[in-house]
Formats: structure tokens, C-alpha cells, sequence
């Protein structure tokens, strides 16, 4: 028999304040996944200052190593998220890198930009990379980029 305000139920409360809500079951909408060389959210605007947009990066060897944000925009979200971005290449899925955020959206007319700051991904041939924008489980869309020899 234990007491009440032990150590465990100490542990247990604790537990309980950090547990997640539900995932929601509702798809959210992916308006947009862009590449870039660097973003920044503005802390007074909240708008998503996006610097070297591209889908194309061109080196004069491989392998390429290079950090990478991701921009993402949804809508028609409501209730909790995880989700993450999974860099693979398209020639045979090898996954390169990976991201996650957390969100919850209480209105689903409302959008939401996320920013996925990727330290340096070893690009390791030419080919095309698909940045898999995926929530809840669910394959939202991607987005593409070509490396390529100059």
C-alpha cells in the first residue's frame, strides 16, 4: 500500500503534465513546402522571411554537403500535431535526414508556417531529393530538388 503524496505519485503527476494530447484525426491541407538557404520567422510579425528559395543545387563534385530549411504552410488543421519532414532520395529511398515539430491548431480556417532549419545533409550523388512533408502519419506532399553536376 502506498501513501498519497509519495515520490511516485510525485513522478506520476509529473508524467501526466508532459503527456501528449491525441493526435487529431482531421488531414491537414499542405498549401506549400519550399526549399530555401535560410529562414526566420519575425518575432513581432510572425511572417516567414524566406532567403535563396530553390529546387536545384548545382556543385562541381560529390558528395555535397549543405544545410537545408524547409518551409511548410498548412490549413484545415484542428487539434495536435507532429510533423516531420524526411529528406530521401528519389533514385532508391535511402532516407538522408530528418525533422520534427510539434503543433496544435484550434481553428481549421486558420494556416500555419513551420520552419525545419536542417543542419548539413550529405547530398551523396546527382540525382533527385524529395522532402516528404508528413503529419500524424499521414503523406501530406513534398517537395523536390535536383542535385546536379556544373
Amino acid at each position: 500500500m502506498e501513501l498519497a503524496g509519495t515520490k511516485k505519485d510525485a513522478q506520476d503527476a509529473h508524467a501526466m503534465a508532459e503527456a501528449k494530447p491525441p493526435p487529431s484525426e482531421v488531414v491537414p491541407l499542405l498549401l506549400a513546402a519550399l526549399l530555401c538557404d535560410a529562414a526566420i520567422a519575425d518575432p513581432v510579425s510572425a511572417k516567414a522571411n524566406l532567403i535563396g528559395v530553390f529546387d536545384n543545387l548545382h556543385t562541381n563534385s560529390f558528395p555535397l554537403s549543405r544545410p537545408v530549411y524547409v518551409f511548410v504552410k498548412l490549413t484545415e488543421a484542428e487539434g495536435f500535431y507532429e510533423v516531420w519532414i524526411r529528406c530521401a532520395s528519389v533514385q532508391n529511398g535511402r532516407v538522408l535526414a530528418e525533422g520534427k515539430a510539434e503543433m496544435t491548431a484550434r481553428n481549421r480556417l486558420e494556416s500555419f508556417g513551420l520552419i525545419f532549419p536542417f543542419p548539413p545533409i550529405d547530398f551523396p550523388e546527382e540525382g533527385r531529393y524529395e522532402f516528404q512533408v508528413w503529419a500524424n502519419g499521414n503523406f501530406l506532399g513534398s517537395a523536390t530538388m535536383n542535385a546536379v553536376l556544373r
